[in-house]
């Protein structure tokens, strides 16, 4: 009997179109509310950025070293650059976002057809439909769409090839389609390891005749390096800096294991923190990206070695909110979405005691996993393999809703098959054997209302956010006014008061942006890293009223509190050990310079020496100290 085509099944093409209506509503509740809708910003600013510098270098991006996050979002973005400019790009992004995600709840419905037949391509594909989270990214800028599609479109290739006379074409192309997904997103190479090994196995087992487990590993690995290939070879040849993909996993593996990162936001303090750890390798001469990588890598083995137990208890808090009902927002607040958007208010409604979708999914995603009970070996390996091999990220680096988006998607068409095999046989003759997987639905049901932190750190607000996009449009005024306006809607928020200060001091509005700084210093339970960014600033603004005393005092306060050791409650938040206290240095040095401006010559001699003494590594700074005393004594040397 002939297979109906997949635009023939009301229970593929209802879930697709209801899929497209939902998303279509969201795309134009964003457009008509969104004020960041043709705006990109934090991470898909970093892409759209980049896809700016390709149309303007070149499309090898010769001499702007190995790419830090996977390339290929930004050059789907610098295509759809040259082809439509920038502000209509924007669109035709969010638009192309909107299709993968579509095509993905088709996938999603196609799998659980293959798996179990109509009735789970309803219960999957109307649940991929509604599923809120996924509605939400779909229209955010980012490459979660892609990834999502990808690695479904994989999975669909891989479940074909089992039913094949000749698998090996839907194994090559699934391994391709892994190779693309890597280059979005570098740990997909995770999941391509796991494909090959699951191709293996599925071949040793006798699935695919006279095809050996090598040669079915080799289908997937081949393809999907060769799809890898260029950007390796882009980064180590032209770039002459030996990384795979892209080399941003070092510092996001040591980020996301300190005890210092909040694991419920996605976030962490991006000021001194961030300028301290992310600049270390360069002032220590590491200058390339493999080069950052490894020192980073380094650090985690070496804060796991120092702390053991500290990393037990950060990977117990990554389990948490892995499998919590909330969703973590990380970029933009997913809250402010809903306020614009009623698709997601509804879909993504949250309250103390629940967060839609994984309130009402998860425990039915658990549920219908369990009563698969070793139906479907092969199909079901394929896909929870890659579920799981996705899972890794978050959980060796810091989880987000987006992360952990794609598993969720992998494993739906497999939950759908499980309830409906478990339904039509084993229910129908045993009704006890509904006791199991019930005590699993209103156990998982529990965990993941339980887990929901009471309260979290979000990310910067789009005050915020529009703030940053009228500063790179050179509109100061525009910039001032979005920063003041975030800081009064949270005066208790220290990132928005420091980003108003900084900004004010930029500026050389020094007197208003001490007095921001004195009230973030006055905020009680401030973050010592937050702590120390406002003394920094303070100090430097000080000077620039010609407050040099003060200054000093400024600059002895943040020495004495040893910047490069914060410490919170106890907690030590992101030490790099081995490492010369750079950040103090950088204090002594400028220091130096206010103690010049004074004519304590003496002290500011003092204080570049200690430059030299206590980061000697650190090359670049001991030549501007170096220099200044050069300076001081030619100055001293010089006649009246």
């Amino acid at each position: 009997m002939p297979q109906i085509p997949w635009f023939r099944r009301a229970s593929i093409v209802v879930p697709l179109a209801v899929g497209v209506v939902l998303r279509a509503l969201h795309f134009a509740f964003s457009a008509l509310r969104d004020p960041l809708f043709l705006h990109p910003v934090v991470d898909s600013w970093f892409h759209a950025h980049q896809a700016q510098e390709i149309l303007a270098d070149g499309w090898l991006l010769a001499g702007t070293h190995a790419f830090y996050k996977g390339p290929l979002y930004s050059y789907f973005l610098a295509l759809l650059f040259s082809f439509f400019g920038a502000g209509s790009a924007v669109v035709m992004a969010r638009l192309v976002s909107l299709a993968l995600g579509s095509l993905a709840v088709a996938v999603i419905a196609t799998i659980a057809h293959r798996l179990a037949g109509d009735r789970a391509a309803w219960a999957a594909g109307l649940a991929a439909a509604f599923y809120g989270t996924a509605i939400y990214f779909d229209l955010t800028l980012l490459l979660v769409p892609i990834v999502s599609a990808g690695l479904l479109l994989a999975a669909f290739f891989g479940i074909r090839s089992l039913e094949s006379d000749s698998p090996e074409r839907d194994l090559a192309l699934a391994g391709a389609i892994l190779g693309v997904v890597c280059l979005a997103r570098a740990n997909g190479v995770l999941v391509v390891v796991a494909v090959a090994g699951w191709a293996a196995m599925t071949a040793r087992s006798g699935s695919w005749r006279e095809m050996h487990r090598l040669r079915a590993a080799a289908l997937i690995a081949v393809p999907a390096l060769a799809i890898i290939a260029p950007v390796t070879l882009r980064n180590a040849v032209l770039e002459r800096d030996p990384v795979l993909i892209s080399w941003n996993g070092g510092i996001n593996l040591y980020m996301g294991n300190d005890p210092a990162f909040d694991q419920g936001s996605g976030n962490w303090n991006p000021d001194l923190t961030w300028m301290r750890l992310y600049h270390a390798p360069a002032e220590l001469g590491l200058e390339r990206g493999s080069e950052h990588q490894r020192f980073f890598f380094r650090q985690t083995l070496l804060r796991a070695a120092h702390d053991p137990v500290a990393l037990l208890s950060v990977l117990g808090e990554k389990v948490r909110y892995l499998v919590s009902a909330y969703e973590i927002s990380n970029n933009r607040r997913i809250d402010e979405a809903r306020d614009r958007s009623p698709v997601i208010r509804l879909l993504m409604a949250h309250g103390r005691s629940y967060a839609f979708p994984l309130s009402l999914i998860g425990p039915l995603l658990i549920g219908g996993l369990v009563v698969l009970r070793g139906r479907l070996r092969p199909q079901a390996a394929l896909l929870l393999v890659m579920a799981l091999a996705w899972l890794l990220a978050p959980l060796l680096f810091f989880n987000t809703a987006r992360y952990r988006l794609s598993a969720i998607q992998l494993l739906l068409p497999l939950a759908a098959a499980g309830w409906v095999l478990f339904l039509r046989s084993d229910l129908a003759a045993h009704r006890r054997r509904l006791l199991l997987p019930a005590s699993v639905v209103c156990v998982a049901a529990v965990v993941v209302t339980l887990t929901i932190p009471a309260s979290a750190t979000l990310p910067p607000s789009d005050w915020l956010n529009l703030s940053d996009v009228h500063r790179r449009m050179g509109d100061d005024a525009k910039a001032l006014e979005f920063r003041v306006r975030a800081a009064e809607a949270e005066p208790e928020n220290p990132f928005a008061r420091l980003q108003l200060a900084e900004f004010l001091r930029g500026k050389k509005r020094f007197a208003e942006a001490i007095e921001h700084y004195e009230r973030l210093l006055d905020t009680r339970g401030l973050a010592t890293d937050w702590y120390h960014a406002a003394l920094r600033g303070r100090a430097r603004s000080l000077a620039g009223t010609a407050r040099f005393a003060d200054s000093v005092e400024a600059y002895t306060r943040l020495i004495d509190a040893d910047p490069d050791r914060p410490t919170t409650n106890g907690r030590e938040d992101f030490h790099l050990l081995g490492v010369p206290p750079l950040e103090t240095c950088r204090a002594y040095y400028e220091r130096g310079t206010v103690f010049v401006n004074l004519g304590r010559k003496a002290e500011a001699a003092a204080d570049f020496a200690a430059v030299m003494r206590e980061c000697p590594e650190a090359e670049a700074m001991v030549r501007r100290a170096r220099l200044a005393i050069t300076r001081m004594g030619k100055s001293a040397a010089d006649p009246d």
